[in-house]
């Protein structure tokens, strides 16, 4: 599950591409970022990404990027391979979303394909939004797409570029009109795609070849024909494109029906010019906690952080808001792209590094840190669980504190696109200087949240054990004032019916039993939260750290 709202220059306020994304991803995650330096190779050098798949050249050069790096512990590699954002020194920014099934059953692969390669390289070399375009489609030409089917945008200070990828070697394009905004959940949403792009004829060719399109009973639209039945117009997808064409049309949609076949248009012209509040507002949009409710929403318990990324004449200026978690219940930060350092908390492990074990990571690399990411889940566990009132409270503050932080982004901003031109030494020291000021709030905000929703920590006595009942000491309160049989625990990305249940309150400790969430817990180092019920009623959350065994 991921979302992205593209909108075209002359549809954005500031007369500035704007790109938003919200990463999702079920299970446990971890968000890092990094400010890579650039870098040269020896020609011929090769990296094989994910296992089985095919070993890519590297490029001579590597460009300077901003890389979102979501880390999780897995036996299958490509829950690592989709996920990543990044934004080049050139000014370009690549994002992606699963596409839910393609119909191919016969891919054509080249050594088991490509697969998360295809954005990293695409990153490291694109000058533009339409190289890149040219980049991925030779790639996927050469080694085919290793996956079933997904979305990816190319965006630069110009034009906007979607790639539609199916399984194998086919893939359709389309430009997002410079006065428009397209909005990408998990299907295909091209329907007429450029017909002078490359790959169109050979797309469409294959598809009759394959009994999916009859050209006498109907026009080419390549999302009716290369999804899956199956997968095509599904709930959770539909109601969050509808959703954010709500936002974008300023219109209420709910009781709009749409015809299967005919699907939602790929983009649209919205009622206003689009700001970066509005992108806020879209990819914020939820019902009432908590956030797994059915269908899912745009920011949802599976989202991991949410980005917001203006696109400046100067690649140094480009600003990125990003907010880690459900961007619901948490700031976003502002970042310039012409930063030579990560705030505190962002990046937990180097680059080069991080890329070297991205697909051999070890459970022990999930576990609990006091880092902006944890304080973030924090927070955003215990709104879940509290009242509506509280809930308010926290948005509230943390509107606040954005208002605050964009007041003196456009103080500060002037100046430094002014010491960029003579200056630029002074001008990244500007940058860094804001951004490290902006983070600190961030940090004070978080812990002033945390503080005003009362969250209590525990001490886990015992280790968690799938086979075993664990135990946990709770900090200022007398666990004998709680009612047992509504007290439950957990991980903040699993729904309540998944947690342990209470099996009993004694020798002042809560015993926690069983939950469906541990058959696929990461063995780490984990953060646990609790919904303790008081027999009066009242309902409080907590913490805990503990080792999880498998």
């Amino acid at each position: 599950m991921c979302m992205t709202i593209l909108a075209g220059r002359r549809a954005s306020a500031s007369g500035e591409v704007l790109v938003g994304h919200n990463e999702d991803a079920p299970g446990r995650f971890i968000m890092q970022t990094h400010l890579v330096k650039k870098k040269r190779r020896h020609p011929g050098t090769t990296i094989t990404f994910e296992p089985n798949l095919s070993a890519l050249e590297l490029y001579d050069t590597r460009t300077n990027l901003f890389w979102a790096e979501a880390q999780t512990f897995s036996d299958d590699p490509s829950d690592s391979a989709f996920c990543d954002l990044y934004v080049n020194g050139h000014g370009v920014v690549i994002c992606t979303n699963n596409c839910a099934d393609s119909r191919e059953d016969s891919p054509e692969l080249l050594d088991g394909g490509i697969g998360y390669g295809l954005r990293r390289l695409v990153a490291e070399r694109a000058h533009d939004a339409r190289e890149a375009l040219e980049i991925a489609c030779g790639l996927v030409d050469k080694y085919g797409y290793a996956s079933s089917g997904r979305s990816y945008s190319f965006a630069d200070k110009n034009e906007i570029f979607v790639m539609q990828i199916v399984h194998g070697k086919h893939y359709a394009v389309e430009r997002v009109p410079d006065d428009e905004v397209a909005v990408i959940p998990n299907h295909y949403t091209i329907h007429d795609p450029d017909k002078k792009a490359q790959g169109y004829n050979e797309l469409v060719n294959y598809a009759e070849k394959r009994g999916w399109f009859k050209p006498e009973e109907y026009t080419f639209d390549f999302a009716r024909v290369f999804q899956s039945p199956e997968s095509y117009g599904l709930d959770k997808n539909t109601y969050r494109h509808i959703r954010a064409f709500e936002v974008l049309l300023e219109m209420d949609l709910s009781d709009l029906k749409w015809q299967k076949w005919q699907g939602l248009p790929f983009s649209i012209k919205p009622a206003h010019k689009v700001s970066v509040e509005t992108m806020k507002a879209i990819l914020r949009s939820h019902e009432q906690p908590p956030h797994f409710a059915k269908p899912l929403t745009i920011c949802n318990t599976e989202t991991l952080e949410s980005t917001i990324v203006e696109i400046r004449d100067n690649p140094d200026r480009i600003t990125i808001r990003k907010a880690l978690g459900r961007p619901a219940y948490s700031p976003y930060l502002v970042w310039y792209m012409g930063m030579l350092s990560d705030p505190e908390g962002y990046e937990d492990v180097e680059a080069d590094e991080s890329l070297a074990q991205h697909f051999s990571l070890k459970p022990e690399a999930m576990d609990w840190r006091n880092n902006a990411w944890f304080r973030a889940m924090e927070v955003q566990a215990a709104c879940e669980m509290l009242s509506e009132e509280k809930e308010k409270a926290v948005c509230a503050k943390i509107a606040e504190f954005e208002k605050q932080e964009e007041r003196e982004l456009s103080e500060i901003d002037g100046q430094i696109e002014l010491s960029l031109r003579y200056k630029p030494n002074i001008a990244r020291a500007m940058m860094e200087g804001s951004v490290m000021k902006w983070s600190d709030g961030v940090k004070d905000l978080m812990t002033e949240l945390r503080d005003a929703l009362g969250i209590i920590t525990g001490e886990a006595v015992n280790a968690v054990n799938s086979g075993e009942n664990f135990r946990v000491k709770l900090d200022g309160i007398d666990p004998s004032g709680l009612e047992a049989g509504e007290c439950i625990c957990g991980p903040s990305y699993a729904e309540y019916s998944s947690w342990s249940k209470c099996a009993g309150i004694s020798g002042g400790c809560i015993e926690f039993t069983g939950g469906e969430w541990l058959k696929d817990a990461t063995p780490c180092f984990t953060d646990l939260y609790m919904l303790l019920v008081g027999k009066d009623g009242s309902r409080r959350a907590g913490r805990v750290c503990a080792d999880v065994r498998r």
